[in-house]
């Protein structure tokens, strides 16, 4: 089994008095794809602020590659590893595709191997190269979570961080962008990925954790969760959907 890069160790994180999460714990190990899933409110989306450094936990540890970074600014962990693709893409609309892809690599100084990441990347996505000079804000949502991806490889990441990938799009540009993923995975980065759509995500992740009021409520291998019965009823839509009751039945199937 390979190491973690990633670990949560118990921790309690807050915005002002309203806690978010409880004596939470999440492991990533080299290689994996790890889905979050949740509803609403659930803590997912916190989840990857805090690991990103965008918010501080009140309380417990946070392991990158085996160093703690609580503490560190969000430049500080991308130098060390970290890529993010967040929700909405969060691209630079006036700037141009090329200049958001290099944007990528702003915390480097290697300029010889962001010259070769730049066109390595670029063949992964042909499409992002088709369009350099066109501002970022005129693409598609599929071709900006494209430019959001390239954008994030361009910082050599040993993980990316993917904030509801495939929000939006065309479900021609949801099997391209999974595909990519995957494509990615295989070339050695590890995902962390919070997806509303919990069917998709498991179909290509390696192990999943439930979230519920930011507690995990349930975790394994996402081939398991998948078939689970109480997964499909609370999260993935499938026949018999109890929507809340079937949340339910997920928490009340974990030991307090």
């Amino acid at each position: 089994m390979s190491e973690a890069l990633l670990t949560l160790e118990h921790i309690d994180t807050f915005y002002g008095p309203v806690q978010v999460h409880f004596d939470y714990n999440l492991e990533v190990r080299k290689g994996q794809i790890v889905s979050l899933l949740g509803g609403n409110a659930s803590g997912k989306s916190t989840t990857m602020k805090i690991v990103l450094g965008l918010h501080k936990p009140r309380a417990g540890t946070i392991r990158f590659n085996g160093e703690v970074i609580n503490g560190l600014t969000t430049p500080q962990i991308v130098r060390r590893g970290m890529g993010s693709v967040p929700e909405a893409r969060r691209l630079f609309g006036d700037m141009s595709v090329r200049e958001n892809v290099l944007m990528g690599a702003y915390t480097r100084k290697d300029r010889a191997a962001i010259k070769e990441d730049y066109e390595r990347v670029l063949d992964l996505f042909p499409r992002v190269r088709e369009r350099l000079t066109q501002k970022a804000g005129t693409l598609s949502g599929g071709e900006q979570q494209m430019l959001a991806m390239a954008r994030a490889l361009m910082s050599r990441p040993k993980l990316i961080c993917m904030d509801e990938p495939t929000m939006g799009l065309s479900p021609l540009f949801v099997d391209k962008v999974l595909e990519l993923i995957r494509t990615i995975n295989e070339q050695g980065v590890t995902f962390l990925m919070v997806e509303q759509n919990a069917s998709l995500a498991l179909e290509i992740a390696h192990y999943g954790y439930v979230l519920q009021t930011g507690k995990v409520v349930l975790q394994g291998e996402a081939s398991s969760l998948l078939a689970d019965e109480r997964i499909r009823d609370a999260y993935l839509g499938g026949e018999g959907n109890t929507g809340d009751k079937g949340r339910e039945a997920v928490a009340a199937a974990v030991p307090h």
